[in-house]
C-alpha cells in the first residue's frame, strides 16, 4: 500500500509534463494516405504533369547497364520538385541477366506549388561536356 503522501508528487510531475507539451501537440493523422504517386516515362516525355504538393513522381526510363551511359538529372528542378534518390537499377529479366535490359527509376516529390522541368540525360558521367546520347523532358506544375 502506498501512503497518501506519495501520490501528490507524481501527480504534480504528470501535471506539469501534460501542460509543458500542450504546445508541441502537433501530429498528423496516421490514417491519412499520401497522394498516389504518378508514374511517367519515355513515352510520355513532354507531356505535361500536374502534382498536388506531397505527390511522388516516378519516372522509368530504359537503360543498358553494360555501357558506360547512365541517366543524370539535370539541375534546375528546385525548389518545386526535391529529388528522393536514384537511379535505382531494374533489371527486366529474372533472374538478372548480364547485357540485359534495365530500367532506371527515379523519385522526386512535389515540394513547393509552381511549374518547373524535369529534364534527364542519358550520357557517360566522365564526359560532361559531350551532348547527352538521349533526353527527356517533362514540364511539371505543382499545386
Amino acid at each position: 500500500m502506498i501512503p497518501a503522501r506519495g501520490l501528490a508528487f507524481p501527480g504534480v510531475i504528470a501535471a506539469m509534463a501534460l501542460a509543458a507539451g500542450c504546445n508541441s501537440l502537433t501530429v498528423e493523422n496516421p490514417f491519412t494516405r499520401p497522394p498516389t504517386a504518378v508514374f511517367v516515362d519515355a513515352n510520355v516525355a513532354s507531356t505535361p504533369v500536374a502534382l498536388m504538393s506531397g505527390q511522388d513522381v516516378v519516372v522509368k526510363l530504359e537503360a543498358d547497364t553494360t555501357t558506360d551511359l547512365g541517366w543524370v538529372a539535370i539541375p534546375g528542378y528546385e525548389p518545386t520538385l526535391v529529388s528522393l534518390g536514384g537511379p535505382d537499377y531494374v533489371p527486366r529479366s529474372q533472374p538478372p541477366v548480364v547485357g540485359a535490359p534495365a530500367d532506371a527509376v527515379f523519385r522526386f516529390r512535389a515540394d513547393k506549388p509552381g511549374t518547373t522541368v524535369l529534364e534527364l540525360a542519358y550520357r557517360r558521367p566522365f564526359e560532361p561536356n559531350v551532348a547527352p546520347a538521349r533526353t527527356v523532358r517533362y514540364d511539371i506544375t505543382v499545386r
